[in-house]
């Protein structure tokens, strides 16, 4: 026989603010709620809208988030056994939140098969578990069709809103139970809202699911419903129905319900939907017009008695669902089978797959990425076409190669600005797991490891058709593309790292620019267009604008040899202009002319030779700073 979940003088206090963000006052969000659920039985939670319902299965699943100044007391049993919402070895919780969010580019059967292989299934057993729990739950037909949804600004087309509830209950119980047909006691499965926005026919429908769990694995399914009909009423065993506060009004078996109310006073009109009765009898009638103070103090005063009366009827005769007999299991089925979470290396594989899987259905951004690179190259190239190797190129020159960092520089980051945010919602639910979860370390390697390498084709294909067209220097061709790529590597790491530390997407999409700007202006240490004050040269290390912009000067300077006088007709049209004479008189020994590239390097500070390999790994020291950055801070928020 199975257990019972236990819960016992629930109290959630927040503290509110005003619109000004002071401290207003205190609200009660759940005030000593106590109540129970069996497990084979579905315990449906009824009450008006901001009663507590979330909250009381955010409580019992230890996931409110309580913020400083806010108090919460919760004792949750499970058998007598107090949990924590840790891994526990003699109950499995899963939580099915009201809108669950996937990977919109996997099938339904890609999701679940990862959710099993996550759980320690091999590939064969995954296959099989995922073909029963398709059936079971209804999900076959849809079995090899996208979850879609929104995908970096793409709405992709997928599977129906019941469907998708069906797939976030069949996700998070997928294995927790044996696969025969009267599995496992020691199940607990919260359900938060499964029929908001579903029509009629599927609300039905998916209770009748939630109902087939139940009795199916012998797992406690406790559910929040929003004014559901009167046949979904009927399929749940238990109601537990809340007052403001979260107040108990009701608790015990939906059948004796409305008799327990007309005892009390309370009759439900023949043919009405009684859950609408029984949430309209515990609802606040706050009115619009003349009367309307009446009204609200007259529901006030019948909620007060409905609650006060409970609490009476509680302590004597009142059934409960732990009364209600049910035929007892065998022993060989009375332990839930929870399979060990795979190791951190499995982990990484698995999720490294799904990441790969995911980048090759979202192409058409690549593709997008790729003809704006050649766009952007060719316009760089054809203002600047075939600048020559007179004097008066060396200005221009500096110029294009640091338009082309600050030009990787932002589309790296602002394409890696919305990495997490985009996921953060999906991978959190994953990482919550108490079976089947992972850790950061795998998801974060694995999201490098794909997305990394595809960032840095863009900026060697931008680099490699705009060099021809410059007239860049052949010889250093090689370590100017491998600055850029190191450079869109870096940027993307900062853009990560921006993320990461954000609470929204809005946020970082704020924050990136500033600190792109913030690291333009650092980044021109060698002083070819601005001086940086002393105070700022040791931040101009962490610039990864700076280490790429000096990498591409000694790749294109080194080795360079300048004619003695300007034949292109850009640099003799520009030689007229008294602004480039001075910067040029101030660079290079007052108004003489550089000979080779080396003079330049050497009027700009930097080494003549080799100095282009250790900007390079600068570039690595940048963006592994800013990797280390973003691991601490997806760990830190999935600590909270």
């Amino acid at each position: 026989m199975g257990g019972t979940l236990a819960w016992r003088d629930v109290e959630y206090v927040v503290r509110t603010k005003d619109a000004d963000g002071h401290n207003a006052s205190s609200r009660v969000i759940l005030r000593g709620t106590s109540a129970h659920a069996n497990s084979g039985r579905v315990l449906a939670i009824l009450g008006p809208s901001g009663c507590g319902k979330t909250s009381l299965l955010n409580a019992l699943s230890h996931r409110l988030d309580v913020k400083r100044g806010d108090s919460l007391e919760c004792v949750v049993t499970y058998d007598g056994k107090r949990i924590t919402g840790a891994d526990d070895e003699d109950v499995s919780m899963s939580y099915v939140e009201q809108e669950p969010k996937f990977f919109s580019n996997l099938t339904v059967r890609e999701t679940l098969e990862l959710d099993a292989r996550l759980r320690g299934e091999t590939q064969e057993s995954a296959a099989a578990l995922v073909n029963s729990t398709l059936r079971k739950m209804s999900l076959m037909t849809c079995a090899d069709t996208v979850v879609g949804g929104d995908t970096g600004g793409k709405a992709v087309a997928g599977i129906s809103g019941g469907e998708r509830r069906r797939l976030a209950i069949a996700s998070e119980t997928l294995g927790l139970g044996t696969t025969d047909s009267k599995s496992g006691g020691g199940l607990v499965v919260l359900v938060d809202e499964p029929t908001s926005g579903l029509d009629a026919f599927q609300a039905d429908k998916m209770v009748e699911k939630l109902v087939e769990l139940a009795e199916r694995e012998d797992a406690c399914v406790v559910c929040t419903l929003h004014q559901p009909r009167s046949a979904s009423f009927a399929k749940v065993h238990d109601v537990l129905l809340l007052a403001s506060g979260a107040r108990v009004a009701y608790h015990g078996p939906s059948e004796d319900v409305i008799s327990y109310f007309r005892g009390i006073g309370f009759e439900c009109p023949e043919h009405f939907n009684p859950a609408e009765f029984l949430i309209d009898l515990v609802s606040v009638d706050v009115g619009d017009g003349v009367g309307s103070d009446d009204a609200e103090a007259k529901s006030r005063a019948r909620i007060e008695r409905i609650v006060d009366e409970w609490a009476k009827h509680s302590k004597t005769t009142a059934p409960r669902a732990a009364d209600v007999t049910r035929a007892p299991k065998s022993a060989s089925t009375s332990k839930a089978v929870r399979k060990k979470a795979c190791d951190p290396l499995k982990q990484f594989r698995l999720l490294a797959g799904r990441a790969w899987r995911q980048a090759k259905r979202e192409m058409w951004v690549n593709g997008v990425r790729m003809v704006a690179s050649v766009g952007l190259a060719a316009m760089f190239g054809g203002c600047n076409f075939q600048l020559g190797l007179g004097p008066r190129s060396v200005k221009r020159r500096v110029a294009v190669l640091m338009q082309a960092c600050i030009n990787t520089s932002m589309l790296a980051l602002v394409k890696s600005l919305n990495g997490f945010p985009r996921e953060r919602a999906t991978v959190r639910r994953e990482m919550a797991r108490q079976s089947g979860g992972y850790s950061p370390g795998p998801y974060f390697l694995s999201k490098l490891l794909i997305e990394t390498p595809i960032d840095m084709v863009f900026p060697v294909v931008f680099g490699g058709v705009m060099a021809p067209m410059v007239g860049l220097n052949k010889s250093g061709r090689k370590m100017f593309l491998t600055s850029l790529a190191l450079q869109s590597a870096a940027a993307s790491s900062l853009g990560l790292s921006i993320s990461a530390l954000s609470p929204s997407a809005d946020v970082a999409l704020a924050i990136g620019p500033c600190v792109m700007v913030l690291n333009i202006m650092l980044g021109d240490a060698s002083g070819a267009f601005a001086e940086i004050p002393d105070s700022l040269a040791p931040l101009s290390k962490l610039s990864l604008i700076r280490h790429a912009f000096e990498g591409v000067l000694c790749s294109e300077f080194e080795g360079l040899v300048f004619e003695k006088e300007d034949t292109d007709a850009k640099s003799k049209k520009l030689a007229k202009s008294r602004g480039v004479r001075k910067v040029l008189a101030r660079r290079f020994n007052e108004g003489v002319p550089p000979r080779n590239g080396e003079d330049v390097l050497e009027g700009l500070g930097l080494p003549v030779r080799g100095h282009a390999g250790r900007a390079c790994k600068s570039q690595l020291g940048v963006a592994a700073l800013n990797v280390a950055v973003t691991y601490v801070a997806l760990v830190l928020k999935r600590a909270k």
